[in-house]
Order: structure tokens, then C-alpha cells, then sequence
């Protein structure tokens, strides 16, 4: 008889997992003993786009929602210093060694599931299973163009850096800050899915309506995930993902590249792990955020399979 897997995780505690720069913030979901989730936000989000997935997930997991660096409540990196993309894939690393776990399995969206897509392609040792939400692969790059998109990075960056100089940004209301949330998103969330993603992205100034956000500004380099791989290259880290990958893909979503090329990738993840599986939901680029009830029993059942009665 299969054992009965229960719906309904709990929160448990905040943490900060100590670093040379500061700490990285993760909430954590779930008992103490239970199987290691670790999962990755998509870029400007924070722990909190899981808050409403988690409780819909098995009971027996232990869900840590990691805070990149420079997002949510995590320590930004000091004054002058780069934030680029594979320091996310490093932090990972540091994350698994603080808890020292042997094997882990992670969840990702959108920029989350890039940085894990690349961290298994290194590590697949340390991973049991690999989820992502709403992310194929990392955006294809033409070589011709690397010296001119490299130098657009570093001049904004230096634009921001410039900026911070300058003393603490304006203050925003909440309002304010909501509003301009909900529509830098372009329709992937409402006022709701803004609140719970600001519980974590805003910062209170004073006993007034006012607030900052707590992102480090030069997170927003759109850039800094550094598009410069190759499709060939992107192949190459698609070969080396080996084990068991669910990809739940959400159909009201932009896309960025031909479908051709999606299924070409397609092709690659079922070659190359042992249990592939792709799904499509209802919904926007934040469903599992918006609509959490059309991920988590697929979720749940990638996680712990229910063998078929004979």
C-alpha cells in the first residue's frame, strides 16, 4: 500500500545564512526532518512569491525560499561591487554546504529556474530533482555582439553605482509602490500577487506612509544576467541535465525565442534525463504565485510519484 502524502505545508521560521558580505534571508517551511526544497525567485522577486504555493504543498518537505543577494530581505553586496548572474549559481552552492545536505531538490521560476538549470548542470550530483517554473533555458546569444552588449551592462551599471553615490533614493508610498510593481510586471500579477511580493520588497521609514524598496538597485541591470552564451553552449548545459526535470510551462506567458528552438531544448532535457516531463497550465508568468491550485498537485506528484493500482 502506498503511504498517504498530506497537503499542507507550514510555515516554520526566517533565517539568515551567514556569508563574508552579510547574510542571505530564506524563509523556511516545514519540518526540520523533511525531504530539502530549495527554492529559487525569479528576477526582482523575492522568498515571498512562494507564500502562496508552499501551503499547498506536501507536509513532509522542507521548503526554504532563498532571497538572492541583493533581493528581498539579503544583504546587498558593498558599494563598487558587480552583481552579476553566476554569483546567484555560487550562492547556491554556499546554501546546500550551510545545511549540508548531501541531496536536494529545487524548485525555480523564471531567473530562479536558470540559475538551478545551470547550478545541476555542475552539481547534478548534489541534486535529486529539478522543477522549473515558466523558464526553458537562458536567451541565446550571437557572439558578433558580445563587445557592444557588454559595454551597455557596464555603462549602466556605472550609471547606478553613480547614483547610490548620491545618498538613499526617494521614498515611495505604498501605494505608489504597488502600483509600479503591478505594472513593470505587464499584466503577470494584480494588486494582490504585488502585496504579497512587497511584504519582502518594501522597507518602512517611518511611523508615515512611506517606504523604500529593499532590491539593490543594481539589480535591476536587465543585463546582468548576462545573455552572452551561445545556443551551442546552452546545449552543452541542457546535455548535463540528467536527473529527473519537470518543466511546468505557463501558456499565457511572453516568449522571448521561436518555439522551434524551445523544442529543440525540449528534445535535448528528455535525452539527457532520466525522467522528463513537460506541462502546460493556465496562466500568466506568476501562475504558481497567482494561482498556485494548477502547480502544486503536479508539483507534488513530480516529488513523490503515486504508483498506478494493477
Amino acid at each position: 500500500m502506498e503511504p498517504t502524502v498530506e497537503r499542507g505545508l507550514i510555515f516554520k521560521e526566517e533565517i539568515q545564512i551567514p556569508t563574508l558580505w552579510g547574510y542571505l534571508a530564506a524563509k523556511v517551511w516545514g519540518p526540520d526532518d523533511g525531504v530539502p526544497v530549495l527554492a529559487l525567485h525569479g528576477w526582482q522577486d523575492n522568498a515571498g512569491t512562494f507564500d502562496t504555493l508552499a501551503p499547498l504543498l506536501p507536509s513532509n518537505i522542507r521548503l526554504v525560499c532563498l532571497d538572492f543577494c541583493g533581493h528581498g530581505l539579503s544583504s546587498h553586496y558593498p558599494p563598487g561591487m558587480f552583481l552579476n548572474y553566476y554569483d546567484h549559481v555560487y550562492h547556491v552552492k554556499l546554501v546546500i554546504d550551510y545545511f549540508k545536505w548531501k541531496k536536494v531538490n529545487i524548485l525555480g521560476h523564471s531567473m530562479g529556474a536558470i540559475t538551478a538549470i545551470f547550478f545541476v548542470s555542475m552539481y547534478s550530483e548534489l541534486v535529486d530533482k529539478l522543477i522549473s517554473l515558466d523558464a526553458v533555458k537562458q536567451l541565446s546569444s550571437s557572439a558578433e555582439y558580445l563587445p557592444a552588449r557588454m559595454k551597455g551592462v557596464l555603462t549602466n551599471f556605472q550609471e547606478i553605482v553613480e547614483r547610490l553615490q548620491q545618498g538613499p533614493l526617494s521614498s515611495v508610498s505604498y501605494e505608489d509602490a504597488r502600483e509600479r510593481v503591478v505594472k513593470n510586471y505587464g499584466g503577470s500579477i494584480d494588486e494582490k500577487d504585488a502585496d504579497v511580493l512587497l511584504k519582502r520588497g518594501l522597507r518602512k521609514l517611518s511611523d508615515e506612509d512611506e517606504y523604500e524598496f529593499t532590491r539593490d538597485l543594481r539589480s535591476t541591470v536587465r543585463p546582468y544576467l548576462f545573455n552572452d552564451f551561445t545556443t551551442e553552449q546552452l546545449k552543452a548545459v541542457a546535455r548535463a541535465i540528467v536527473c529527473p526535470f519537470l518543466l511546468i510551462k505557463a501558456k499565457n506567458t511572453s516568449t522571448f525565442e521561436p518555439k522551434e528552438l524551445y523544442r529543440e531544448f525540449y528534445d535535448i532535457y528528455r535525452d539527457a534525463s532520466e525522467d522528463f516531463r513537460y506541462v502546460e497550465v493556465e496562466g500568466r508568468h506568476h501562475v504558481h504565485l497567482s494561482h498556485p491550485e494548477l502547480v502544486a498537485p503536479i508539483i507534488s506528484n513530480f516529488l513523490f510519484p503515486v504508483k498506478s493500482k494493477l
